[in-house]
């Protein structure tokens, strides 16, 4: 047994059902095409609330439970292919045969997870099996662990199969379930119903070509590599966007436009410092969210992706790299602003054809992939006892992590960015000491 795993004193596994059955019209859940095609890995997050408020902080562990079973029950309701069982890469039987809760406890303070230098111990806020297997798990679809701390702070975690929903789906899941912990008498609507109909806009193969669809994946390969954390605050972000103003036309450049070409830079500069030789040709891929012009109320996997290729080292500049991830955003959104829902398809594929071909072309890159929660409602999620101190983003604990993977997400003032990236040990090495990313990025972990 490691040392980490030595501070679990105790497990509890539980099965939650949805409140209300599942109407036989909605039983079967046909995955979209998008679902088909990406793998069946676990994505994680968890948020992190040091301090209960004042109502909860003297309630025993069993009545906070409680509390997140009968709430959790309630929202599966709305979110029932979570509660059901894959079939194949064809459908989802919803069956409300349930979804995983596990409760525990670690002999640490939550301080002594956040100051650990990766995120080794980060996975014990996550249900064990799951974690270690995110690729392979045969469990439930979703699966969660409540972890409460020796300090009296508590942990909330979420794994949620990719077959079921991306980012966004995650997101809008934990803020309804947030919403009816708060209010358990009330009646209040919640402002993003969802509605599981991504097969409408995007038509899955037929049933007989299903496996070649997953086999050919979108989830990158598994690599050795590490997972650590930075923050970058709100005056460095306004200087960073100071600067890509003053030297190029891009006049009101986003958050991630800014961090993810800072970030991609950094990263090429710091590999061929690690080769000792000049550039090595990179492509960054970056993820879109398609709501809009999808309607925001759309569960499952509805997004496309871009990318941008660079050879030379003079294509570095900054403000260079964020010209072209605007000129490549813009192309795409025109593509989709008047797309019928039959061209829906034949574009977002187009879009991947482009990416794998830069990529089966020019074998010899480095591939470096970008996906930005900026903006999504992650400091919300308040299930009574206030809004968390931290969350994690997903992929940041994949086991093992994704190399050159960088997921953004706004601090907990939504002025600033928190990222977590992975990369090979060696390349992380000489990335975290990087003295022009240290200067506008602070390690968190």
């Amino acid at each position: 047994m490691s040392s980490v795993s030595r501070l679990v004193s105790s497990v509890c596994k539980k099965i939650i059902k949805p409140y209300s059955p599942t109407p036989i019209s909605l039983r079967c859940h046909k995955l979209s095409y998008l679902d088909q095609m990406v793998g069946g890995i676990y994505l994680p997050l968890a948020l992190f609330y040091p301090k209960l408020s004042n109502t909860w902080s003297n309630k025993p562990n069993n009545v906070v439970s409680q509390h997140l079973e009968k709430s959790l029950s309630k929202v599966l309701t709305n979110y029932y292919p979570f509660a059901g069982k894959l079939n194949d890469n064809i459908s989802i039987d919803c069956n409300d045969s349930g979804v995983e809760f596990f409760i525990t406890k670690i002999n640490c303070p939550m301080s002594e997870i956040f100051n650990h230098p990766y995120f080794e111990k980060h996975n014990l806020v996550y249900p064990t099996e799951v974690i270690n297997n995110q690729y392979t798990y045969e469990g439930s679809l979703a699966v969660f662990q409540l972890t409460h701390f020796s300090c009296g702070g508590i942990a909330i975690s979420m794994c949620l199969s990719h077959k079921v929903g991306d980012g966004y789906t995650f997101g809008n899941f934990m803020n309804h379930w947030a919403t009816i912990a708060r209010n358990p008498l009330s009646s209040e609507i919640y402002p993003i119903s969802p509605k599981f109909d991504g097969s409408f806009y995007f038509p899955p193969t037929k049933d007989e070509d299903s496996s070649n669809v997953s086999n050919n994946n979108i989830m990158p390969q598994r690599e050795e590599c590490v997972s650590k954390g930075f923050s970058i605050s709100s005056s460095k972000l306004t200087a960073l966007k100071a600067r890509v103003i003053n030297e190029s036309k891009v006049q009101n450049p986003s958050d991630t436009e800014v961090v993810s070409a800072f970030l991609y830079q950094r990263a090429m500069a710091t590999k061929k410092l690690v080769n000792s030789s000049s550039i090595r040709p990179s492509l960054l891929h970056q993820a879109v969210n398609l709501r809009p012009p999808l309607p925001k109320h759309t569960m499952g996997n509805i997004g496309s992706l871009f990318s941008i290729l660079t050879k030379e080292e003079k294509e570095m500049d900054l403000a260079q790299v964020v010209s072209k991830l605007r000129k490549e955003k813009e192309e795409v959104k025109q593509k989709y602003k008047n797309a019928k829902i039959e061209e829906l398809l034949p574009i977002t594929l187009e879009q991947y054809r482009k990416a794998n071909d830069l990529l089966v072309n020019n074998s010899c890159y480095d591939l470096y992939r970008f996906s930005s929660l900026i903006t999504f409602p992650s400091y919300d999620v308040d299930f009574g006892w206030g809004k968390p101190e931290k969350v994690i983003s997903p992929l940041s604990t994949s086991n093992p992590p994704i190399k050159n993977m960088f997921v953004l997400m706004d601090d907990k003032n939504r002025d600033g960015v928190n990222l977590t990236c992975s990369m090979k040990k060696q390349d992380m090495l000489a990335f975290e000491r990087d003295e022009e990313l240290l200067r506008f990025a602070s390690p968190t972990s």
